[in-house]
């Protein structure tokens, strides 16, 4: 500073100005500091961490805490970090915000990862819904299935390397077979067991129609079934059937199932003896009453064969 600066008058007026913003900074930033402090989840972090913390490092740190209290009070779609939400932390001498997954996104995200190991194949979306409380109140018609199913279940996940045969369910249209074998699939998710569900008639005509175009997808559309952890074949004895689709495709997924132990269910409007006798036997190329006992044998062998009856509730 110079002495011509010494010589120019002061301008009290912008002094005194200059003094009252400042209070009124000091004012405010108290008052900030008062919420942000008198934050219950700030005050537990204090308490949790009072052998480390004392008043310089809170001061120096305090905009941390000011960024803490202000993005907690935002909603997910005002927040800095949506589906996150901010966690006080003391790391090397500092006070730190960190941000972890809400509440909300964990859910979400358990819920994605429940879906992404219930692999659904041309199945009617309400299986995405289906849980086994929804065999709560049950008929005696269907408490044999459920007991089953309950028994499946507990055994599985007490011993999932174990050889555990599967159901075939059959009993009239819309008894609720499909919608059990759904509500099966998402309890074992919530387990992180995959479980793949396909609509049997459905994915037959997907392979008849790649059949001359794209062998190497039909060939890993039928790796699919083969290799799946747990397999659900729905209403099966629904489809049109030919010698290749019994012989080189159901025949060929059982096989593998069979000789490798995988747990394998079923659905159909069928008894066994009626799948045998009244649709696998008979094609195109005539009756053929031994390759229908050939599958018959690999189906008996990865399922019991359970009735599941009562009212239709499609209708209702």
């Amino acid at each position: 500073m110079t002495e011509s600066d010494f010589n120019q008058p002061l301008d009290v007026g912008q002094a005194m100005r200059k003094s009252m913003q400042e209070n009124h900074l000091n004012a405010r930033y108290a008052e900030v500091q008062k919420k942000v402090f008198a934050d219950s989840d700030i005050q537990a972090f204090f308490t949790a961490h009072a052998d480390e913390l004392n008043r310089d490092i809170v001061h120096r740190d305090f905009a941390n805490l000011y960024e803490f209290y202000t993005q907690k009070q935002k909603s997910d779609d005002e927040s800095v970090h949506r589906g996150y939400e901010p966690v006080l932390d003391f790391i090397d001498g500092q006070i730190t915000v960190l941000y972890q997954p809400s509440r909300a996104t964990v859910q979400a995200q358990k819920q994605q990862a429940r879906e992404n190991l219930v692999h659904a194949i041309q199945m009617p979306k309400l299986i995405t819904r289906a849980t086994m409380d929804d065999f709560s109140n049950i008929s005696a018609d269907q408490s044999k299935a459920v007991t089953k199913i309950i028994s499946f279940i507990t055994e599985y996940l007490e011993s999932p390397t174990e050889y555990h045969r599967g159901l075939y369910l059959h009993g009239p249209y819309g008894v609720g077979k499909t919608h059990l074998m759904g509500a099966m699939a998402n309890e074992l998710a919530e387990y992180d067991v995959p479980v793949t569900l396909v609509h049997f008639p459905s994915f037959a005509v997907e392979l008849r129609n790649g059949f001359n175009s794209d062998n190497e997808v039909n060939q890993k559309r039928l790796e699919t079934l083969q290799k799946a952890t747990i397999l659900v074949l729905d209403d099966i004895g629904a489809e049109s059937l030919t010698a290749w689709l019994r012989d080189d495709v159901l025949g060929v997924i059982l096989e593998y199932r069979m000789q490798n132990e995988l747990p394998t269910f079923f659905t159909s409007n069928f008894s066994m003896d009626q799948l045998e006798k009244e649709h696998l036997g008979t094609t195109k190329a005539g009756n053929e009453p031994m390759k229908a006992a050939r599958i018959m044998q690999r189906i008996r062998f990865l399922s019991e064969e359970v009735l599941m009856s009562g009212e239709n509730k499609r209708v209702q």
